[in-house]
């Protein structure tokens, strides 16, 4: 099998003005793909891929860098562009891509509450939610409950006094999930941060934290799963051997949610400790990944796991003239991974780099799944 990953003899290049690339992520992001006054259907894929996925990043911008402008506007103006009423048409509904994040009906309510702090639309969102209670969908983060609660505890966080409407649901979904495990996707149990077991944890403590002890034992199994090489097989069923180094699958998603865990979990600590060097060294031997940079299966998302004196050796690589040099010397580098979907938040370069040079110089955390 051909290797995934890039081996870069010393010296590596280094790390620029992140402040620089970090505003020329954003002007790319509203020059080439501007906000508009109607979408088509196809281009809807909630906080994944589409116009809700970019409004989401550009508040986050504006939480991080209020005194930052894009085009001559700051970061809300262009959030509120992108979820402006009526650009989604009067047929949007829950279910076309399940509930979680990757739904467009539940994430453009979600960044609409977010950015509006209304709570008149918070109920409208809560009426959304109601759906995904009696209805069959999956448990994990992109298409499922787990997704749902992510959206929740956004709400929650963003608009005040919303509570008293957001936790009923937040109760009533966690308990759903709870009472569904082992949890399945497409009929195998994975394990990992997008479709399995690490992430519909990390989404049920974070949004609440008193049910950390009713899933230690599960936490105690996970950190069994590790390899001997610092990553996790991408499902039970893939064994052992080398896998994907990447947020989506293996090491990088594990080391993002045992850091947000880590606080949760005291009595296991020493082993998450342990767990997540491990871990890190695997995304430092094979996480340069030859997939054009991104946050779900590229360099950005993987040097957001490092610790910070290997996050900007990483990221160095992953620089616009990096990459534009190392392309032209090899085209099959960097080839795009994005499913033909360019401004995929998650997925594509200019907004993943948007997320990794507004985070670098922090304890980063994870777009859309554990910043809030």
């Amino acid at each position: 099998m051909e290797q995934r990953y890039l081996v870069i003899d010393a010296p590596r290049p280094t790390l620029g003005d992140t402040d620089a690339y970090l505003a020329a992520a954003l002007h790319d992001i509203v020059t080439n793909y501007p906000p508009r006054s109607r979408y088509p259907h196809e281009a809807l894929h909630g906080l994944w891929g589409g116009p809700t996925g970019i409004a989401h990043l550009l508040l986050q911008v504006s939480v991080h860098r209020p005194d930052l402008t894009i085009s001559g506007r700051p970061a809300e103006h262009w959030a509120c562009a992108y979820v402006a009423p009526g650009s989604r048409g009067h047929n949007l509904r829950l279910g076309s891509q399940g509930c979680g994040i990757g739904d467009e009906k539940l994430a453009y309510d979600a960044v609409r509450c977010a950015v509006s702090k209304d709570l008149r639309e918070v109920s409208q969102f809560i009426s959304s939610v109601s759906q995904v209670m009696v209805e069959d969908y999956p448990d994990e983060l992109l298409y499922g409950r787990a997704g749902t609660l992510y959206l929740l505890r956004m709400v929650r966080h963003y608009v005040p006094g919303s509570n008293s409407l957001v936790d009923p649901a937040i109760a009533e979904i966690s308990n759903t999930v709870l009472s569904r495990g082992p949890w399945k996707w497409h009929g195998r149990r994975y394990l990992g941060a997008v479709h399995g077991d690490i992430g519909i944890v990390t989404q049920l403590v974070l949004t609440s934290p008193s049910l950390a002890p009713r899933l230690q034992s599960l936490m105690e199994k996970l950190l069994d799963l590790q390899l001997s090489d610092g990553n996790w097989p991408s499902s039970e069923e893939s064994g052992s051997g080398k896998g994907l180094v990447q947020f989506c699958h293996g090491a990088p998603g594990f080391v993002l949610s045992l850091l947000a865990l880590r606080p949760y979990f005291p009595a296991l600590r020493d082993r998450l400790d342990t767990a997540i060097t491990k871990g890190r060294e695997c995304i430092w031997a094979q996480g340069l990944l030859k997939k054009e940079p991104s946050l779900c299966h590229g360099i950005f998302g993987n040097a957001l796991a490092l610790a910070a004196d290997e996050r900007e050796p990483f990221l160095a690589v992953a620089t616009p003239e990096n990459v534009a040099r190392m392309k032209t010397l090899d085209p099959a580098v960097f080839t795009r991974a994005d499913y033909g979907h360019s401004y995929s938040t998650t997925s594509s370069y200019a907004p993943s780099a948007a997320w990794a040079w507004l985070v670098c110089r922090e304890q980063p955390t994870m777009l859309a799944y554990s910043e809030v």
